[in-house]
C-alpha cells in the first residue's frame, strides 16, 4: 500500500512543508512588527519594554533580524523537505532495483 501522492510525496512530507511555510510567514510578520513598532507598544509576549524611556521608544531591529533569519531557515527547510520527497519517489521506481529483489 502506497501512502504517497501522485507527485511521490508522503502525507507527512506535505504536512511538514505546510507547517514550515506557515511558521515562516508568522515569523516574517513578527519581524515586520519588531522593525516598525516601538518597544513600549509591543505585545507582552514579544518583550514589551517600558523603562528606561530611551529603550522604551526604540525599535527592536536585532530581534527583527533574528526572527527573519529563523524564517529564512524555515523556508529553506521546507524547500528541502519538498524537494527530497520528489527525489525519493524517482529512486523507488528504478526497474533494476525492482528486478534485483525478485
Amino acid at each position: 500500500m502506497h501512502s504517497g501522492s501522485a507527485s511521490g510525496r508522503s502525507a507527512g512530507q506535505t504536512i511538514g512543508v505546510i507547517v514550515l511555510v506557515v511558521v515562516a510567514v508568522v515569523l516574517i510578520v513578527a519581524a515586520v512588527i519588531f522593525f516598525t513598532t516601538p518597544a513600549h507598544s509591543l505585545p507582552s509576549f514579544m518583550g514589551r519594554i517600558t523603562h528606561p524611556p530611551h529603550r522604551a521608544h526604540a525599535k527592536r531591529p536585532l530581534h527583527g533580524i533574528a526572527v527573519l533569519v529563523i524564517a529564512v531557515v524555515c523556508l529553506v527547510g521546507a524547500f528541502f523537505v519538498w524537494r527530497g520527497g520528489r527525489r525519493g519517489a524517482d529512486d523507488s521506481v528504478d526497474p533494476d532495483a525492482a528486478g534485483a529483489r525478485g
